[in-house]
């Protein structure tokens, strides 16, 4: 008579007591008000630049999810943008028609702390020194002649000049033309005393041209670019994902479909929801841990529970790329979108893994837990 091994896959979600309480967010709901702007002026020896529309650009209203599992020294939400594609409108002088080299330069206005790396690259991390515990990082781009540069993160010191590695070459044509200039912040969480309340208006970065012309270096000291945020945002509570729990039923398997000790059998996809994730965190993650001993670390093999009647085989739990999962492991949800409050799905797998020389009939149940990290 053939034998055949049954297996039921219960597989929970949990959520841990810490999970309860709600995170905190960052909340930029930002006012309109109108920037200052002053008489006109322009710089420039080859080529006249003058501010297109004052001093002021402003960074777009967002807001920002405060990860309850947010450490000192993490990043909070996304990038955030101040774009101006017409910063300085600029005039070339017909005496010097020699091509003109330019660049931007970033000033950082505020204290430093130290430097941190924020997808591969370093940047220098700032005080903003209007709210206690919250700090940023910051770089910036130029627009000019269809050319727009590479994203530069800010490095230097407080009160320092530093230049964009990139420069544009303008060959004279006499024809007028703009610059614009693009500037992004991300904050970062600098001590535990970051608490709810007001965000004053502050000045992340000043902007400011700079011209080259047979060597000589003109930069626009007196046009030059405030990319601010303006007073009105908060800091508030809130932001978890809500997780039902998930039971597999994994489909029978045969004794004899197991041929050796990492024969696999039985295996069933499913998924994971995550539903109503909060906008505006800089991620979420998820990681396993076991409730039964683990057999096999390296393909994510545990036991079954004490209650399991089969012999030699354990549970595999594999990600929908087809890898084990590690246990312990934060896996970073990685379509998640910052912008909006979304749904997402997480492929999985899991099925019978032989573990012992003989596999023996009978049934295989097992529970693994599920942990939500929000940063």
């Amino acid at each position: 008579m053939k034998q055949l091994l049954t297996l039921t896959l219960v597989f929970t979600l949990w959520l841990g007591a810490g999970f309860r309480q709600r995170g905190k967010h960052l909340l930029l709901g930002l006012l309109l008000i109108f920037g200052y702007g002053g008489a006109a002026s322009a710089e420039g020896l080859a080529v006249s630049c003058a501010r297109n529309s004052g001093y002021y650009q402003f960074f777009d209203t967002a807001t920002i999810e405060i990860g309850k599992d947010s450490a000192v020294g993490d990043v909070l939400g996304p990038w955030i943008n101040s774009y101006n594609s017409t910063a300085w409108n600029c005039t070339p002088n017909s005496a010097y028609q020699q091509p003109v080299q330019f660049s931007v330069q970033g000033y950082p206005p505020y204290t430093t702390r130290n430097t941190i790396v924020v997808d591969g690259q370093t940047y220098m991390l700032y005080n903003t020194t209007v709210k206690t515990g919250l700090g940023y990082i910051v770089r910036w781009r130029y627009t000019l002649n269809g050319k727009t540069t590479n994203w530069q993160p800010l490095t230097i010191g407080t009160g320092g000049q530093q230049t964009h590695p990139e420069s544009i070459t303008v060959n004279y044509s006499g024809n007028r033309f703009y610059l614009g200039v693009d500037a992004q912040v991300r904050f970062v969480k600098t001590t535990t005393g970051l608490t709810a309340g007001a965000i004053p208006l502050f000045d992340p970065i000043y902007l400011r041209h700079l011209e080259t012309y047979n060597g000589i270096a003109l930069p626009g000291d007196l046009t030059y670019m405030i990319a601010q945020f303006k007073s009105g945002g908060t800091i508030a509570s809130g932001g978890t994902c809500t997780t039902p729990n998930v039971n597999v039923d994994l489909p029978e398997a045969s004794v004899g479909q197991f041929n050796g000790v990492g024969s696999v059998a039985g295996r069933k996809a499913f998924e994971l929801a995550f539903n109503q994730c909060p906008a505006g965190l800089a991620s979420i993650g998820y990681s396993f841990a076991a409730t039964t001993q683990v057999l096999d670390a390296a393909n994510g093999v545990v036991a079954p529970n004490a209650t399991s009647s089969a012999g030699g085989v354990g549970i595999q739990l594999l990600r929908g790329n087809n890898l084990p999962v590690t246990f312990g492991t934060i896996y970073l949800l990685d379509n998640y979108n910052s912008s909006a409050k979304a749904n997402y799905r997480v492929p999985m797998q899991a099925g019978l893994f032989q573990v012992g020389n003989a596999v023996t009939a009978g049934t295989a149940n097992t529970a693994i837990t599920f942990t939500l990290n929000y940063k």
